[in-house]
């Protein structure tokens, strides 16, 4: 009874590698034809049948960066990662990482995939290449940014100094006509002042004319009583 489980076991087993075979040839095939999409649907079937197999989880992760599907990429090449100690395929797998890390837009994580791959082996000439590339692109980037913002506080302080200015003309207009009602307000005082005095003026005279009328009855009167005080 054992021995039928075990042969039972082993037909079960071979098959599951026949068909991951049939699956990887057809992946790979469908690969070098530039079919990667169709190549990464044969290459996943094979990897649903060996998880961990560190070489199909590879290829399966090079089929969907070649199709553009670089976070799925990722997902598969740390899988690779994962399940390998081989120095030489761990370098690769993290090279390959940093180009798929970079191509999703991830400039510091693909900074630190190549650093880690350079590690690993640190002969590798195109790794050196990436990390200072990308170090001068983040140099450029740190330039322009300090650029941007230069011109950003140049506008801003122009905005201020517009507004500044507005400001005064504004302030300087309500002086001039705060200025211009004030001699306005005085022309109508000295106006008045004026009418004042002609009109204190007048009194004046009315009581000086009546003083003399008053004057003079009183000296006719007194010629008549022969008083002369």
């Amino acid at each position: 009874m054992k021995k039928i489980f075990l042969l039972l076991m082993f037909i079960i087993f071979t098959a599951a590698v026949s068909y991951a075979n049939d699956d990887m040839a057809r992946g790979t095939k469908q690969y070098k034809r530039y079919n990667f999409k169709e190549s990464a649907e044969s290459f996943l079937k094979a990897q649903k049948n060996n998880p961990k197999d560190p070489f199909i989880n590879y290829d399966l992760a090079c089929a969907y960066y070649k199709s553009g599907q670089y976070d799925k990429a990722l997902e598969y090449y740390d899988a690779a990662l994962n399940n390998t100690k081989d120095a030489n395929l761990k370098s690769s797998i993290l090279y390959n990482m940093g180009n798929a890390a970079y191509k999703a837009g991830n400039k510091e994580e693909s900074l630190n995939y190549y650093k880690s791959s350079l590690k690993l082996n640190s002969s590798d000439i195109q790794a050196k290449h990436n990390i200072e590339f990308i170090q001068n692109e983040n140099k450029q980037n740190d330039k322009n940014n300090d650029k941007d913002n230069k011109n950003k506080n140049k506008s801003k302080d122009k905005n201020k100094e517009q507004q500044k200015n507005m400001g005064d003309k504004r302030k300087n207009g309500d002086d001039n006509d705060k200025k211009e009602n004030n001699n306005k307000q005085d022309r109508q005082d000295d106006q008045q002042n004026k009418q004042n005095r002609q009109l204190l003026d007048y009194f004046d005279n009315q009581d000086k004319q009546n003083h003399d009328k008053a004057k003079e009855a009183a000296a006719v009167q007194n010629s008549k009583t022969g008083k002369n005080w």
